[in-house]
């Protein structure tokens, strides 16, 4: 749940939600962690995504073009998609490259002591 949200908050330029958002998808993604002091590679991958995140609508920056007077400030709209799409496929390629050289440690199993 968190981590859709946090993903559309971010795909509509609503950063001030997008934030305690991500937070708690990221405590989500820990209770899934078999290392806790370790960032899991689900981990890494949503935080890729999120930082460099496909917006749809920039508001804050057609915010800033309205504010200083441009004629056309939904013009930026294409290229931001174009812009943010590669970027966001760039991180996640990079974040899946780096899980081949840090793979992640299974989880520690639980050793029985027989009396």
């Amino acid at each position: 749940g968190a981590i859709v949200l946090a993903t559309a908050a971010n795909m509509l330029g609503l950063a001030n939600a997008a934030t305690p958002l991500g937070i708690k998808a990221m405590e989500e993604l820990q209770t899934l962690n078999p290392d806790k002091d370790t960032a899991s590679n689900p981990m890494v991958t949503f935080l890729a995504m999120t930082t460099s995140s496909v917006q749809l609508i920039p508001a804050t920056m057609i915010g800033v073009l309205v504010a200083s007077g441009s004629r056309e400030p939904t013009a930026i709209i294409a290229p931001s998609i174009v812009a943010t799409f590669v970027s966001t496929i760039a991180a996640v390629t990079v974040a899946k490259l780096l899980q081949r050289f840090y793979p992640q440690s299974p989880a520690p199993r639980a050793v029985e002591v027989s009396e």
